[in-house]
């Protein structure tokens, strides 16, 4: 999906040499007394190199995406940091990747580090025993150097199983020149939302970019107005299989998903446009709105991008009578990368896994995608993309997060949920049918 993010060679030598200090032996690993001056003996503690096999999502060099950037220059820093450790990275875009790791967990065969997302989607990984709990290298200090909360999605039974790299949020993007040519203004309330759909559509401007040919774009929506709704402590509670879907605040939320539809807010036909073809609309001024992860901000201020300094980003609108309010955010950190629990050479694995973990966060965020979710120093931020630093600012307040739908279900739940919204998205079922479906599908019983 979206989706969306972080020792050196001296480090290595410490952690050989505090390990024949703690055994006291008079031996090498090669055989030779401790100390000998022997060039096998040397050479062995020097120069042994390891493999490491990683596999993400992140397929495209190339792309401009913000995540993708920060992910091969954390790549490229971590193979210079350990010229003694070989990196063979694998990269499988978009729902293809998914369903390889889903194979190669079954069986038994994932590579040593894997991306994943958090949730219900790293659920099986973990009750398959088939990767290593962090808790206790973690006890190192890195820990400490964690923003706060941003290891929950990633803590299954109080075991630690991955590491974060960014703070993700949704954000309502809208193109500034496209809303005064239309005489709309910056939508504060659901009412100025709609006006401006009205103004933008007299102007044959397509109001809102949607992709829900993929579906987790009108996921994004059906999120954000839930949590308008009805409030992120209720969202996570359904996810979480502790409350119902079906309840007035999720209801009168489809009610709203509904008035977009039907004021053909997306266009003529939702279910029409895949994600790439919505991305490629906003990007050449052809739609005037986008509700998306901060991984698009830089194609948005790309050099080349038809729509570079045109563009601004606002909280999503708050709604008379909903339980949220505007400081309530569709996102928060939840993707990572696993280690296998098989894996060969733990600790230097550990050690490479950490550096390129809290690099990746940096290189994320001066890329422009997200927060980092490491504290400390970022380096040099003159050059941060100003959609991200806006988004910073506008998130510094949050009151709660709610993550990604789709990684926080697990398995058949989350196909039933896409199931269920795009018929309602296609305007085969109403609002109350829908979050009826839902409970009936995800949480019966509640």
């Amino acid at each position: 999906m979206k989706m969306f993010r972080k020792i050196t060679s001296l480090g290595v030598a410490a952690i050989l040499t505090v390990t024949l200090t703690a055994c006291g032996s008079t031996k090498s690993d090669s055989g030779q007394p401790a100390g000998s001056n022997s060039p096998k003996s040397t050479a062995a503690a020097a120069v042994e190199k390891i493999k490491i096999s990683m596999w993400s999502q992140f397929s495209d060099p190339n792309s401009k995406d913000g995540g993708f950037i920060g992910f091969y220059k954390a790549l490229d820093a971590t193979k210079a940091k350990f010229p003694n450790v070989e990196i063979e990275h694998t990269g499988i875009g978009g729902e293809a990747y998914k369903t390889k790791i889903k194979t190669a967990s079954a069986a038994n065969e994932l590579p040593d580090i894997f991306f994943s997302w958090g949730g219900g989607f790293a659920q099986p990984f973990v009750a398959g025993n088939r990767i290593l709990p962090l808790q206790d290298l973690a006890k190192d200090g890195t820990i400490d150097k964690l923003v706060q909360g941003t290891t929950d999605n990633f803590t299954f039974d109080n075991k630690l199983y991955g590491l974060p790299t960014n703070i993700a949020t949704a954000n309502l993007y809208i193109n500034t020149e496209l809303f005064q040519a239309a005489g709309a203004k910056v939508p504060a309330t659901w009412e100025d939302l709609l006006a401006d759909i009205n103004l933008l559509k007299a102007k044959n401007i397509t109001p809102i970019a949607l992709g829900a040919k993929d579906r987790w774009p009108a996921m994004f929506w059906n999120s954000i107005l839930d949590i308008r709704m009805g409030g992120t402590a209720a969202v996570n509670a359904t996810l979480n299989k502790t409350a119902s879907f079906d309840t007035p605040d999720f209801q009168a939320a489809g009610r709203k998903y509904k008035e977009l539809i039907d004021a053909k807010a997306f266009g003529e036909n939702p279910l029409g446009t895949s994600y790439d073809e919505s991305i490629n609309m906003f990007l050449t001024g052809k739609a005037a709105i986008l509700y998306m992860g901060a991984w698009v901000n830089g194609q948005i201020n790309a050099p080349d991008s038809a729509v570079k300094g045109k563009v601004d980003v606002v909280k999503f609108p708050t709604i008379s009578g909903g339980k949220g309010n505007a400081d309530e955010w569709h996102g928060g950190s939840g993707e990572s990368f696993f280690i296998n629990k098989d894996v060969k050479n733990k600790e230097r694995v550990w050690e490479v896994y950490k550096y390129f973990m809290e690099t990746m966060a940096k290189e994320v965020y001066l890329a422009g995608s997200g927060s980092s979710a490491w504290k400390g120093d970022l380096g040099d931020t003159s050059k941060v993309d100003p959609l991200a630093v806006k988004i910073g600012q506008l998130s510094a307040k949050a009151t709660g997060f709610s993550y990604w739908w789709d990684q926080m279900l697990s398995g058949n739940d989350t196909e039933s949920m896409f199931g269920s919204l795009m018929k309602f998205t296609a305007g085969k079922v109403t609002p109350e049918e829908f979050t009826k479906e839902l409970q009936s599908k995800i949480n019966p019983g509640k």
